[in-house]
């Protein structure tokens, strides 16, 4: 399917090498790569890494062992 998307779109392209296929390919992997990734974070680390700027920038050491402990 994917292949069939890109093969239309680069059809009418003059001078389409093997270089663009293969950049074309490697953008959609990092995108799809990078949904993956934020779907797989945890809700209790969304929730630290958000509040962090109202912290005034001191790393409190209990709510990183607290953070680490809910992980595993």
């Amino acid at each position: 399917m994917l292949y069939n998307i890109a093969h239309s779109l680069l059809r009418d392209v003059e001078n389409v090498n093997a270089f663009g296929l293969f950049s074309l390919i490697v953008f959609f992997a990092f995108f799809v790569g990078v949904l993956f990734w934020a779907f797989q974070l945890k809700k209790n680390y969304l929730n630290h890494m958000s509040d962090l700027p109202l912290d005034g920038g001191e790393i409190c050491k209990s709510s990183t062992d607290k953070i680490q402990s809910e992980e595993l």
